[in-house]
């Protein structure tokens, strides 16, 4: 069932009681296109989530909501706390950005979009006067993706709640797509990573002009149908939509969208983008901070074991995570936004602590 809710982002969701259950669950099979196995089966260490689990219940990494870690394409790890439950949705806040470098994939797949060089103004007639801008005038698809669009932004520096941060004022906007496309410009298009959800905002809204639906409308056709995700929410204002951090879905459904990647686009042997779109998204474009690099959306970073780990972070905790020389895939959300970094560890360590499952490690 499709449910939109309209506005902006919302602050706070539901509050979480303490009371876990710190014993590991074996995940049950719901018939939803997940393999599920254990970690004994899968010849894991079981105590060394055990410890882990022990961590994450007492507090030490914040407020954990869900872990789930696939592992050989089988979900061994499904873990709920702090009151929360299975079939909630959550909200992905930043980890919505990914969404639009699939959907542009598939847009393009489709014969809606002809590539990623195509510049973004072509798609909006009514800003054509911007093309005297020569800077803006070069913004492309792909410049949107990796994060080089060259706008001048800012939505780090300052906590989110902050009336003076960039991203909070663009939400008070009634048009996201103009206030988008309207900011100013600071450095050559795809010469330097910036991080900016409103370029988010604009891959979104190419969809919609291109294919004639919502970015909401395009993935439950062409990416949550086919992944059996019957049920998520997506913020939207004035008809756009919020495409850098507005999407809401089941943490069980996140794990499936983290699998279709790790499984090269395809899910349960059905192609629902090519392989060689997976393989263009996880392409390392532009280095961020040594040694972490912008790829179409997700970052990477070389792992101290030496295999290269693919991820994509959101405000509060949300972390989906792949190693597919691994092959395994990590899901994490949480909602720290208010517990200050130096009461907790960070999300990191924890996905270090995960990774002790594997014994080979």
């Amino acid at each position: 069932m499709k449910k939109i809710i309209g506005g902006l982002i919302i602050l706070a969701l539901i509050s979480c009681n303490t009371k876990n259950d710190c014993s590991y669950q074996q995940p049950i099979d719901i018939n939803d296109g997940i393999q599920v196995s254990s970690l004994e089966i899968q010849n894991l260490d079981t105590n060394a989530f055990i410890k882990t689990n022990k961590d994450i219940c007492s507090g030490k990494y914040g407020n954990i909501h869900s872990l789930l870690v696939i592992v050989n394409n089988k979900l061994v790890i499904e873990q709920y706390y702090n009151g929360w439950e299975k079939d909630q949705l959550h909200f992905l806040a930043s980890n919505t950005k990914s969404f639009n470098s699939l959907l542009i994939g598939v847009a393009i797949e489709k014969g809606y979009i002809k590539n990623v060089d195509q510049k973004m103004l072509d798609f909006f007639p009514e800003f054509q006067n911007l093309k005297r801008d020569t800077l803006k005038s070069k913004i492309t698809i792909k410049d949107l993706l990796t994060m080089t669009s060259g706008f001048k932004w800012d939505e780090q520096s300052l906590p989110l709640i902050d009336s003076n941060n960039m991203g909070r004022k663009m939400d008070l906007t009634d048009d996201w797509l103009k206030s988008a496309i309207m900011l100013p410009m600071e450095t050559i298009p795809g010469t330097k990573y910036v991080y900016s959800g409103p370029n988010n905002i604009i891959l979104s809204e190419i969809i919609k002009r291109e294919t004639g639906q919502n970015i909401a409308d395009f993935a439950e056709k062409y990416l949550f149908e086919p992944l059996g995700i019957n049920k998520y929410n997506w913020l939207e204002k004035n008809g756009v939509y919020d495409s850098g951090g507005g999407l809401f879905l089941k943490s069980r459904d996140i794990a499936k969208y983290g699998l279709l990647h790790l499984n090269k686009g395809k899910w349960n042997k059905k192609e629902i983008v090519s392989e060689k779109w997976i393989e263009e998204i996880f392409s390392p474009y532009i280095e961020i901070k040594h040694p972490f690099y912008s790829c179409y959306q997700w970052q990477m970073v070389k792992t101290e074991y030496g295999f290269n780990s693919w991820f994509i972070p959101g405000n509060g905790g949300q972390i989906i995570n792949i190693i597919p020389e691994l092959d395994i895939v990590i899901v994490i959300n949480a909602d720290n936004r208010k517990i200050p970094k130096y009461k907790r560890e960070s999300l990191e360590l924890l996905i270090k602590d995960i990774m002790k499952i594997n014994p080979k490690l």
